[in-house]
């Protein structure tokens, strides 16, 4: 024990060290291409500038493939959003984020292939497999129906198959970048994709921030915000869609984050590292806050109130209890007014915001027009009352439950609930049996995202993946590599075994 002891602190320190050299190489290298790039854009076309940066990032990731795994951490919250240019050129997925994902998967097999280093792949369980066999069958069973898909406002597009198919893809190209999480989580550098996740939140939550200072929105006016802007609420609950989300969909995205990255500060030993991380946790706060979703009110409230149950000693439960409540008494009064809502004349409709009548009422009847395999993914805008007009027009449910039942009817239900009890298990397993205290911390916080994530999905989302699950399905990766790293539990094969996994962990 006193011969290893030494050699395990040495290694964590050699880590460390490593990581501390690639972000920083990854830092000064960003920020020169970043410079030469915004000469290039200043001079000429953004798309050679954007260009420039990928084929700069290029040398990084081929130099080692784990620097463009953080990189794809980094920007998967942004991916789906107008922070990340969509196109280049005007061709249809040749974006930045497309291009670091293949240069990603071109250095990891180039790696594996000339034997540059030993690697670890990850196998994937069979329930997981099965989760995406039934959403890839939604989309089939979707795409021929795509051409009588109502036109959505304020944009007025009408739903293309190439559209409805990319909107899928994207989907898969985010669990895709989960199990290359998993691949560094396996060997041995997965916490670096918890530092990009925190850079990811900050800078998010600065931008959102800034655009409510520049553009003078007041707390005032986004407390009355309604659907549509009017005299005496002129700000309307699309203020972010510039983003290219829902303020509700930032919230999800927000709390995932809030989750995570608090309870792997609480469990981080390393004061400098926790303060960090408990800041960035902050940050995510302040941005679920700020879209004035109750949804997201709901997620800080079970992500602080899950912290103060789980306390073991009455002191420490009392004194969570009592920082909850004064945070809550010194908010400004227009958090408070936009979280209770409709409650004091128990107004059902503004408390849905007209979703029960105008959309759920509607839509649940449709159930039964294909109760085994559903409509298709994302078929509510071409459900039965959204064609002939008798609800709102709307692209989804706003209620992941029903959105399940409806997209992938009674086989769907089923294989979305074990699935997620499946993911259940293994965080919770890993967050009670792992041997690194800020893993357990990790994988509690996502224990806390799921819980986020259900109370979410009754009055918005999906369980199927969406941008704002990003941090979810990373963490998820991570979680599939440390069940398969030797040595991260006490019997790490047993689990993976139990949870149907293929493959040796």
């Amino acid at each position: 024990m006193s011969v290893n002891q030494p050699m395990s602190t040495n290694s964590t320190l050699d880590d460390a060290s490593q990581l501390s050299v690639s972000i920083l190489t990854l830092v000064f290298v960003g920020i020169s291409a970043a410079m030469i790039g915004g000469t290039i854009a200043f001079l000429g076309d953004v798309a050679y500038a954007l260009l420039y940066c990928s084929f700069v990032f290029a040398l990084i990731i081929f130099a080692n493939y784990r620097n463009g795994i953080w990189l794809l951490a980094l920007l998967l919250p942004f991916a789906s959003t107008q922070l990340v240019p969509r196109q280049l050129f005007g061709v249809i997925g040749l974006n930045p984020f497309n291009i670091l994902f293949v240069l990603t998967l071109l250095s990891l097999f180039a790696a594996s292939a000339f034997r540059r280093e030993d690697i670890n792949f990850v196998s994937l369980p069979t329930t997981f497999l099965i989760y995406v066999g039934v959403v890839s069958l939604g989309a089939y069973v979707g795409v021929g129906s795509v051409e009588k898909a109502i036109v959505i406002p304020p944009n007025f597009e009408p739903l293309t198959k190439t559209a409805y198919l990319l909107e899928f893809v994207k989907s898969l190209i985010m669990l895709a970048v989960a199990w290359l999480a998993a691949i560094l989580s396996r060997n041995g550098n997965g916490r670096s994709v918890i530092w990009a996740l925190a850079a990811a939140y900050v800078t998010f939550s600065f931008v959102i921030a800034c655009y409510l200072v520049v553009n003078g929105i007041t707390l005032e006016s986004l407390a009355t915000g309604e659907s549509t802007p009017t005299a005496f609420a002129p700000v309307d609950r699309n203020f972010l869609n510039w983003t290219g989300l829902h303020a509700n969909e930032v919230g999800l995205l927000a709390n995932i984050g809030f989750a995570i990255l608090l309870y792997t500060a609480l469990a981080t030993s390393a004061p400098w590292s926790r303060a960090i991380l408990l800041a960035c946790a902050g940050a995510a706060a302040t941005m679920a806050a700020l879209t004035f979703s109750r949804a997201a009110f709901v997620g800080i409230g079970i992500t602080l109130g899950y912290y103060a149950w789980k306390q073991r000693s009455m002191g420490r439960f009392l004194l969570a209890l009592s920082a909850i409540v004064t945070v809550a008494l010194l908010l400004p009064d227009a958090f408070l007014e936009r979280a209770s809502t409709g409650l004091a004349t128990w107004d059902e409709q503004a408390i849905t915001a007209g979703r029960l009548d105008q959309i759920w009422r509607p839509l649940i009847g449709t159930f039964w027009e294909a109760p085994i395999i559903g409509h298709g993914l994302y078929s509510t805008q071409w459900a039965t009352p959204n064609l002939r007009g008798e609800m709102l027009p709307v692209d989804h449910p706003h209620s992941a439950y029903l959105a399940v039942a409806l997209d992938h009817g009674i086989v769907g239900v089923v294989v979305v609930a074990v699935f997620f009890w499946s993911v259940w298990r293994t965080f919770s397993y890993l967050s009670k049996h792992h041997v690194d205290p800020q893993w357990r911390g990790v994988f509690e916080g996502c224990m806390v995202c799921l819980l986020c994530l259900a109370s979410d999905g009754l009055t918005d989302g999906r369980f199927t993946p969406v941008p704002q699950q990003a941090a979810l399905w990373l963490c998820y990766g991570l979680a599939l590599g440390q069940a398969q790293s030797t040595g991260s539990t006490k019997n790490s094969a047993h689990f993976w075994r139990r949870l149907g996994g293929s493959g040796r962990a």
